[in-house]
């Protein structure tokens, strides 16, 4: 069995969505003086590579504590290394019967080359809006992409966002290392921390083959 890891190191200065808080490491305990090692952690649900569930966008979505199995299945590579700015419905509709197959798509755009780049958070790769539809209409547990986010980062209505989640669809956003997993199926887990009222959270992700 190989585990191939999809995730983002977290550090202080990572990169966060424009407007959040950063992310604190802080020491708080040590070897030294305490006789162990402790660090206070402080971020939002939604830094670095993490899943968006509906209750991020839809009150009375669910959240970080539905069933485990909702973050672990089948998972489909889908390259979009080609499309620019908007990923389309045609990239999808050419992968229908694989699509019918699994319970993952991670989209392979690339562009997790631009993590700590200041146009990391530029005019990154989406799902185009009929793409979204369609793509509701399958059973999807999640889909992922290795870029910030499913909507333009200027947007307010959040098209995409909003057509998957309220399917009950979880989205894995900053995913990075996707050109190590197989064109062929393997095993995607994205689990995250079980938190009362969880809109999102970042997690460990990785590919299983």
């Amino acid at each position: 069995m190989l585990v191939i890891d999809l995730s983002h190191l977290v550090t202080n200065g990572m990169p966060v969505f424009p407007g959040t808080a950063p992310i604190m490491l802080k020491p708080v305990a040590g070897i030294d003086f305490e006789g162990f090692n402790e660090l206070l952690l402080q971020m939002t649900t939604h830094t670095g590579t993490h899943i968006d569930c509906p209750r991020h966008i839809i009150n009375g979505g669910f959240d970080t504590t539905v069933s485990v199995g909702k973050f672990f299945g089948k998972g489909l590579l889908i390259d979009c290394l080609k499309e620019k700015g908007e990923i389309s419905l045609r990239v999808f509709q050419a992968h229908e019967e694989e699509i019918r197959k699994v319970d993952f798509l991670l989209l392979y755009t690339g562009w997790d080359k631009n993590w700590d780049k200041p146009d990391y958070f530029g005019n990154f790769p989406v799902p185009a809006v009929d793409a979204a539809d369609y793509l509701s209409g399958f059973e999807l547990k999640g889909i992922g992409i290795d870029a910030p986010g499913f909507d333009p980062v200027n947007s307010t209505s959040l098209p995409v966002h909003n057509r998957l989640l309220s399917h009950g669809i979880i989205l894995i956003e900053n995913l990075t290392n996707l050109k190590s997993l197989p064109r062929n199926e393997f095993m995607f887990s994205c689990l995250p921390l079980k938190i009362e009222n969880g809109d999102g959270c970042p997690v460990r992700a990785v590919g299983i083959i």
